[in-house]
């Protein structure tokens, strides 16, 4: 007789499987974090054998980091929409605006741009776990192609304007773990209209990104959130 654990690899059961796997996972996650989560915990509240979770990924570090690559993935498909309808978003302050709102709804993805211990654990060491971060917040190339086609300020060098978008970025989504009064708090929205603006005025040339500039900007960025995404969805499948 066939084990019922052992779904076809690649069938919509399995993948439905996987995914509450991975749901399961993620509100542990952010309820108790990386230390105290286990895989006995997950298999309980996905109501699966720990053995079928297993199945799917072959260490616990596997699991956790497949929670975060599909938070990632989630991310950069919101981003490509939003390039697709706005030619606009690819500039610096209207991306990281973008990214900042869209973090507030995904802490996962949050915990890892900050490189959270708490939430991450060992993965916060993890060669893996730091390229994602590159490329979510670091991205050379993206700042790289601002250089090339003239949308940087023109006496900052890539590295310099990625040093200044980095750091920037990341105060701005500490601050709103720094306990402040929550008469004086601000919304994100407003948070996050701060943020476009200092990186605006920090970054960007102050006449707007000729038409075609902007459009070469928007494909070559476009081209690269999308590899980004497939990299990130093909690992993902291998477990489903």
């Amino acid at each position: 007789m066939s084990n019922p654990s052992r779904l076809p690899a690649g069938s919509t059961a399995r993948q439905q499987r996987a995914e509450r796997i991975l749901d399961t996972t993620a509100e542990l996650l952010m309820a108790h974090g990386y230390r105290k989560v286990t895989i006995d915990d997950v298999a309980g509240r996905a109501g699966i054998g720990k053995g079928t979770v297993y199945l799917h990924w072959k260490t616990r570090e596997a699991l956790f980091w497949a929670v975060l690559q599909r938070e990632a993935l989630r991310l950069f498909e919101h981003l490509l929409d939003g390039l697709a309808k706005d030619p606009q978003l690819v500039l610096p302050h209207r991306l990281m605006r973008t990214i900042f709102l869209e973090l507030t709804q995904r802490p996962l993805v949050k915990a890892l741009l900050l490189n959270d211990p708490t939430v991450l654990g060992n993965l916060a060491g993890d060669e893996t776990v730091r390229s994602a971060q590159q490329e979510l917040a670091e991205n050379a190339d993206y700042l790289q192609l601002l250089s090339e086609q003239g949308a940087l300020r023109p006496d900052l060098t890539a590295k310099a304007a990625g040093y200044i978008l980095v750091n920037v970025t990341r105060g701005f989504l500490a601050a709103g773990e720094l306990g402040e009064d929550e008469d004086d708090e601000l919304s994100a929205d407003q948070r996050a209209d701060l943020l476009s603006d200092v990186l605006r005025r920090a970054l960007e040339i102050d006449a707007p990104l000729p038409e075609q500039a902007l459009a070469a900007l928007n494909s070559k960025v476009v081209a690269m959130f999308a590899a980004m995404a497939l990299g990130h969805r093909e690992q993902l499948q291998r477990s489903y």
